[in-house]
C-alpha cells in the first residue's frame, strides 16, 4: 500500500504543478500578456498533462492489469487499453 499511497502523493502534486499552470494563464490573459508567452504557458500544461497521463499507466500497467490478467480477466484489459489508445491517437 505505501507504494500506491507514494504514486497518489505524486500524482496530486502533479495536478497541483497543473492547476498553478492554468491559473497563470488565466491571468496572463487578463493581463494582456504576449501572446507567445501565452502559449509557452499552454505547452508546460500539455507537457505536465503528459507526464500524469504517462505516470496513471506506468501505475495501472504495474498493479490494475496484472491483477484483472491474475484473475483471468484479460478480455478486460485489452479492452480497456485499446479504448486508451484510440482516444489518445
Amino acid at each position: 500500500m505505501h507504494e500506491h499511497d507514494d504514486r497518489k502523493k505524486q500524482n496530486i502534486h502533479r495536478i497541483k504543478i497543473i492547476k498553478g499552470h492554468l491559473n497563470a494563464i488565466e491571468d496572463m490573459i487578463n493581463n494582456d500578456a504576449y501572446c507567445v508567452d501565452i502559449l509557452n504557458q499552454s505547452l508546460a500544461v500539455q507537457k505536465a498533462l503528459k507526464g500524469l497521463d504517462l505516470q496513471l499507466m506506468e501505475g495501472h500497467l504495474n498493479h490494475c492489469v496484472i491483477e484483472q490478467a491474475k484473475k483471468g480477466d484479460t478480455k478486460k484489459v485489452v479492452e480497456e487499453l485499446l479504448g486508451i489508445y484510440k482516444y489518445k491517437v
